[in-house]
């Protein structure tokens, strides 16, 4: 009988490692309870999911401009995100605030999310499923906003 997992039987048992993993993260206080469950949602893309994404604790940290320019940090710089953004553009404020969400540490969507601009641009699609539970679960004026 041959002993070669089917593919089926590797994505299991890479879940359930990854469950552990997570498990004992939560359990040695590196990762909060909430965003743990957020990884392991079907509804989070892999790469999401394996590299995990930050939140704020209070959403009164969030002191980023409300007006003017942004200088949006290296590590942040996309394709569709410059080195600076104004926030009278708004699309551009969108992605922005998407690539924060998404790849910021806490420290980054401390200085360049603003509470007032969040809660204006919250909506669908802003970012991951899960990882728009995990904000308005903290934060729950978001939740009402979509």
């Amino acid at each position: 009988m041959n002993s070669t997992p089917i593919p089926r039987e590797r994505g299991e048992r890479a879940r359930a490692a990854q469950q552990d993993r997570l498990q004992q993260a939560v359990a040695a206080g590196r990762l909060a309870p909430d965003i743990a469950g957020a990884m392991t949602d079907p509804a989070l893309s892999r790469w999401r999911a394996s590299n995990g994404f930050a939140v704020v604790t209070d959403i009164e940290a969030l002191t980023g401009p409300s007006t003017g320019k942004i200088q949006v940090p290296g590590d942040l710089v996309r394709e569709a995100v410059p080195s600076e953004v104004d926030t009278a553009d708004t699309a551009a404020l969108w992605e922005l605030y998407r690539v924060v969400l998404a790849d910021g540490t806490a420290e980054q969507q401390a200085i360049l999310l603003n509470r007032t601009l969040l809660k204006s641009l919250w909506r669908p699609g802003l970012a991951e499923e899960p990882i728009m539970r995990v904000w308005e679960s903290r934060f729950p004026e978001l939740a009402g906003r979509r």
